[in-house]
């Protein structure tokens, strides 16, 4: 009987354990000079690059950045300078965390600038990760978020999603925002509410997929005739954050990487502090109040 307990242990232990699984991290960064503003199909595969990196890691985050500057002198403009462009990407990627920064921008001063203004940034963070849930039930309701944030100015894109798969379904949140179009989202059909948040039933004690992806283009690029300033940002440099939290509390969630996804709440000493300073306000109000009258 005891040679039985210890079989099952170890089958247990070696056989299924959800931190026995590795998570993967990717970043890229790319800045270009020359070339349109969007090129088609995608604007977001911009190649070749005159400066790009990568970086790729298992069981560890990814950087990546990259910069190009070009310069023309010109001592008869006021500036000194006929044009100067300059295109900067960077990107993180770590468990539950992306992280994408692009810029590009330009300055015309000159009568004979080159034939071709463009320029461009590029960044994109990726992660893969697995987390189980422990339960009594064969499934269990969670909550999934896909938070996105940061500001884009000129011609700038942003996109990011979130996938998350198991033996007997996979869900969809992907998101979108341009500086002339909002923010929008666009969901699998097994997601009721398109949102960026959604609540779905996933498999309990079971090896469950996660994956999540952010990337941003900054681009500049007009009529050399206009002798206008043209920039371009897309700052989400501390941005898309993914949460994984169960409906019911009593359930746990454990991710093979060991990130926690849940939303971590403000402490209570927040809380403390900011009733205390309403208070000191309310007081130093109502004596000066009284002391006025």
């Amino acid at each position: 009987m005891k040679f039985y307990r210890v079989l099952f242990l170890y089958l247990l232990i070696f056989c299924y354990s959800p931190l026995s699984n590795a998570y993967t991290t990717f970043a890229s960064a790319g800045a270009k000079v020359g070339g349109h503003s969007y090129p088609e199909p995608s604007p977001y595969t911009v190649l070749p690059f005159t400066d790009g990196q990568t970086d790729s890691h298992t069981n560890a985050v990814s950087h990546a950045y990259a910069s190009v500057y070009d310069q023309g002198f010109d001592a008869n403009t006021e500036s000194g300078y006929s044009y100067r462009r300059q295109a900067i990407a960077s990107a993180d990627a770590s468990p539950g965390i992306l992280k994408a920064y692009a810029s590009a921008g330009y300055f015309l001063d000159g009568p004979n600038p080159p034939n071709n203004l463009g320029v461009v940034g590029v960044g994109n963070a990726e992660f893969t990760d697995t987390f189980s849930i422990f339960s009594s039930k064969f499934f269990v309701d969670i909550n999934i978020e896909y938070h996105l944030s940061g500001s884009l100015q000129g011609l700038a894109k942003v996109k990011g999603g979130l996938r998350i798969s198991s033996y007997a379904n996979t869900f969809n949140i992907n998101a979108s925002e341009a500086f002339a179009s909002p923010l929008q989202f666009d969901c699998s059909s097994n997601i009721s509410s398109c949102t960026g948040k959604a609540t779905i039933s996933v498999p309990a004690n079971w090896d469950i997929s996660i994956s999540g992806f952010l990337e941003v283009l900054a681009a500049a690029n007009t009529d050399p005739n206009t002798h206008k300033y043209g920039d371009a940002l897309a700052n989400f440099g501390n941005t898309a954050r993914i949460f994984i939290s169960p409906v019911d509390p009593r359930n746990r969630i454990v991710s093979s990487s060991g990130f926690n996804y849940s939303p971590v709440p403000l402490p209570a000493s927040i809380w403390l502090f900011g009733s205390a300073l309403m208070g000191l306000v309310t007081r130093f109000c109502i004596t000066r109040k009284n002391s006025n009258t």
